[in-house]
């Protein structure tokens, strides 16, 4: 069989093009530290890293949801161990006041560290996270949970809905606890009127212990401090056990990461050994495929003649 030069020229041209192409994939793979560069060079590992990557996206956003939840159930609850304590003086200041041997002006002192209390437990309620959303008013966080009326008594003006978080690809968890759900669902009157009524029964000079009015006011605040106290002290309960939950979850999808860089990395993941020594081949393999395309290029009959 007859070999032109055109032959021999193109052959060698197009060793020279592969030996070339191989070696530029071997630098790129090294550089990146994978061995799939494109889905061609391995189609069924290529679908296990993109599941794989999808996988691990999810679980990321889920993580993410869930340390931003833990944070605001941490700020809540903080915030509601703070009225807790509010209460706690209070409670301390209705049974102090229901002393016979006080003195009006002794029940008025009372009366204005009740106030102060009182704002102070407001403004509690009314709190904001870092970013300038109410935290117990439902989904309307821009609004102030609690407002006063044109007569003066405090109302609740956000509202019953809450938000939910995708906490997995199966399971959401309800994210805020409404100052309606611990305040204003009780059997007795909200802490805040009952409290701005007591007030103005401690400031009342007329009216002492052991009067019926005075013994009513008392009796109706010790009330409305106790199922307050019963309401918060559940939603932090509560608190405590989704936080609890959002551990568990934590740690779940924390191992579920691992476990999919791991796949990626084993699927993908290049063998630089392997492929050092498969670089080295191949340039070898060029150099002697150059020297022999120079030869080639050389040759012609005019040599012979």
């Amino acid at each position: 069989m007859r070999v032109s030069m055109l032959n021999l020229y193109s052959n060698n041209l197009q060793s020279l093009q592969n030996s070339t192409a191989d070696i530029s994939k071997l630098n790129q793979m090294m550089a990146t530290g994978k061995s799939i560069l494109r889905p061609s060079d391995d189609p069924i590992g290529s679908v296990k890293v993109i599941g794989g990557q999808r996988d691990l996206a999810a679980t990321n956003q889920y993580i993410k949801n869930t340390e931003s939840l833990s944070t605001s159930f941490s700020r809540a609850e903080t915030y509601m161990s703070s009225m807790v304590e509010l209460q706690s003086r209070m409670r301390e200041i209705t049974v102090a006041a229901n002393n016979g041997s006080l003195s009006p002006e002794d029940r008025a002192a009372y009366a204005a560290e009740m106030t102060e209390l009182l704002e102070a437990f407001t403004d509690t309620v009314n709190a904001k996270d870092e970013g300038g959303n109410y935290l117990f008013s439902g989904n309307l966080t821009d609004t102030a949970p609690i407002s006063q009326d044109a007569s003066g008594n405090y109302v609740y003006q956000g509202d019953n809905n809450h938000r939910e978080v995708q906490t997995s690809g199966s399971s959401w968890m309800t994210a805020n606890v409404t100052a309606s759900e611990f305040m204003f669902s009780n059997g007795s009157t909200d802490i805040l009127n009952q409290t701005k009524d007591f007030i103005a029964v401690l400031n009342d000079p007329s009216l002492a212990p052991g009067d019926p009015a005075f013994s009513q006011g008392a009796t109706d605040m010790l009330t409305s401090l106790d199922d307050t106290l019963t309401s918060i002290s559940s939603a932090i309960t509560d608190i405590g056990g989704k936080q609890n939950t959002i551990s568990l979850i934590q740690t779940s999808h924390e191992e579920r990461v691992l476990f999919n860089e791991e796949v990626i990395g084993e699927t993908e993941g290049l063998d630089y050994a392997q492929a050092t020594a498969e670089f080295n081949l191949k340039l070898t393999a060029l150099k002697v495929t150059q020297q022999t395309f120079v030869q080639v290029t050389q040759l012609s009959l005019f040599n012979h003649m």
